[in-house]
């Protein structure tokens, strides 16, 4: 319901954010058309931020797997060794993403050492991409400091995540912002797919069904978000698998089972290997 609610709020926003662009263009008969394509350019960053805002962050859903008492396995995770083959700003943004979400898990399950593994991985990356002020050197020094406070490990993730996407919003690179958030989206549900295969489904029903349709929803917003850019060849590209996949959940009705989990996984599996590779 909260999440319905969100996607109300993000609908009106969006009206007020496409109105103000309207006046702003009739007021002034005299705009150019390259002031009328830069205004057409703002209001999709304005839109863009608006879904920023609206989706859960990896912490958030790797605490509502904790809750249900799933165990920690690293066996999903993404490598660290395979950093250095990312060489274009699409696999360094993708790869950040996917990066962020595995450290987003290893901090919830306090796996300390990976977690400083982890980091040091995404702050590479983030340098790569030049928004390396929000994961630097004295950030892992935080991280060494209080490597055993795990609230205060998450509350610097989900503050840095965020920061980082905004700076990419300030600096009008919202498409690169968008696909780390892809990215990070897209290793979140295939750590979340795979870690409800352990759970009792019929005894946790209701918390799996609200996971499931959280994750439906967000998928829904990021399709929406990424349609704002859609001119651009790359973000296209990631925009009809995500519309692939999005195919894939529409399956699913009613009580979660672990057939459609499966079914669901391998789907996710074939656009993470492409976004890994």
């Amino acid at each position: 319901m909260m999440k319905r609610h969100v996607k109300i709020i993000l609908s009106l926003a969006m009206g007020v954010a496409m109105m103000a662009s309207c006046s702003q263009v009739n007021d002034n008969s005299t705009k150019t058309k390259n002031d009328s394509m830069s205004q057409v350019q703002k209001q999709a960053f304005n839109q863009a931020k608006a879904v920023f805002y609206a989706l859960p962050s990896p912490v958030e859903t790797a605490t509502m797997l904790e809750h249900l008492g799933v165990k920690f396995t690293d066996k999903f995770l993404h490598t660290t060794a395979d950093v250095e083959k990312y060489n274009t700003t699409s696999s360094e943004a993708l790869n950040l993403g996917i990066y962020t979400a595995d450290l987003s898990f290893c901090a919830l399950y306090e796996q300390n050492q990976a977690v400083i593994d982890y980091l040091a991985t995404v702050k590479k990356l983030s340098e790569r991409l030049g928004i390396s002020g929000f994961f630097n050197d004295s950030t892992i020094q935080m991280f060494q400091s209080n490597i055993n406070n795990k609230n205060k490990i998450i509350n610097t993730i989900s503050e840095s995540y965020t920061q980082s996407t905004n700076f990419l919003d300030e600096q009008e690179r919202t498409e690169i912002a968008s696909t780390v958030i892809v990215g990070g989206w897209i290793e979140t549900i295939h750590l979340t797919l795979n870690m409800l295969k352990d759970v009792d489904l019929k005894k946790n029903k209701a918390d799996v069904n609200d996971i499931m349709l959280n994750q439906q929803f967000t998928l829904e917003d990021l399709i929406g978000m990424l349609e704002l850019f859609k001119d651009d060849k790359y973000i296209s590209q990631l925009e009809e698998k995500l519309k692939t996949l999005k195919t894939s959940f529409d399956k699913i009705h009613g009580e979660t089972t672990i057939g459609q989990i499966e079914t669901l996984e391998k789907s996710v599996m074939e656009i993470r290997n492409d976004f890994i590779k």
